[in-house]
């Protein structure tokens, strides 16, 4: 991971200043695309560390979700560099200025190089961490960018078709633009707390607990993920009279635990005539 965001760096440093000698937009908008996956990458590398240091009197569920604040961090950013992007290439729609083909094509052939190592380097974690994965299809993405950028100078060597540099940049910032819409939701998600994509609803969930010997009713459920890895679930149980409250919590919680997946849950047990725990006033 130091690897390649010491790479990355190098490769933005050198397309961001060929493109300016170039005269193209669409190389310096491949080399900006580089350095916020750069940038990316140490966060990602920064945010996993973090990630791993146990739970604390302050962050009682630990610092997980430090990846997941990093992921967003990058994907702010990108939505930030490829607006920016359109709007310079929009400007040079009316006059595209000249471009050195040659410069073009090689630095991007470099970048593609370099976009190709880079995710061969993350693939492994890809599988691993949402965030990682996040690198990774951006790298991919990189790559595919690099090889539009390359056929640009080639067609401005060919045909001096000038108009080719904007019409990429826009293409590319667009492409990055699709590419976040797509993946910041899980992010979201995990952020928003919302309930896990691939575990049943609260309700399936739900219906399932009030077949349980005892549990007339529940309440106050919620289910959110606490990070990629980990989901949470918390309830009320409304049991029947004369009920063991602890036998009854422990049959929900193995449900939980063997039907769901679900091995962080609270469950409060009340019966009807006591009432809700949560509308017991002190004082």
């Amino acid at each position: 991971m130091v690897f390649a965001v010491a790479v990355n760096l190098l490769l933005t440093v050198a397309q961001v200043l060929g493109g300016v000698i170039a005269g193209s937009i669409a190389l310096v908008a491949d080399g900006v695309h580089n350095f916020s996956d750069a940038a990316a990458l140490a966060l990602r590398l920064g945010g996993r560390r973090l990630a791993r240091r146990a739970a604390d009197a302050g962050m009682s569920f630990g610092w997980s979700r430090a990846e997941t604040v990093a992921a967003l961090v990058n994907y702010v950013t990108l939505v930030v560099v490829a607006v920016w992007l359109l709007a310079e290439a929009v400007g040079r729609l009316a006059d595209p200025p000249g471009v050195d083909g040659w410069i073009v094509v090689w630095l991007a052939g470099l970048a593609l190089m370099v976009d190709l190592a880079t995710a061969g380097l993350t693939y492994r974690l890809s599988r691993e961490s949402l965030n990682i994965r996040a690198a990774f299809l951006h790298n991919l993405a990189d790559a595919g960018a690099s090889v539009a950028v390359i056929v640009g100078g080639a067609l401005i060597l060919w045909f001096d078709w000038r108009l080719v540099d904007p019409l990429l940049t826009i293409g590319i910032s667009l492409f990055i633009l699709w590419h976040i819409a797509t993946d910041i939701r899980p992010v979201l998600r995990i952020l928003m707390l919302g309930a896990p994509p691939a575990s049943p609803d609260r309700e399936t969930i739900a219906g399932r607990l009030r077949e349980l010997p005892g549990v007339e009713d529940l309440h106050h459920v919620h289910l959110w993920q606490i990070d990629e890895d980990r989901s949470a679930f918390e309830a009320h149980l409304v049991l029947a009279e004369g009920t063991d409250f602890a036998a009854a919590i422990r049959r929900a919680k193995a449900v939980l635990a063997e039907e769901y997946g679900l091995y962080h849950a609270t469950l409060e047990a009340e019966t009807r005539r006591g009432g809700c725990a949560d509308q017991v006033k002190t004082g």
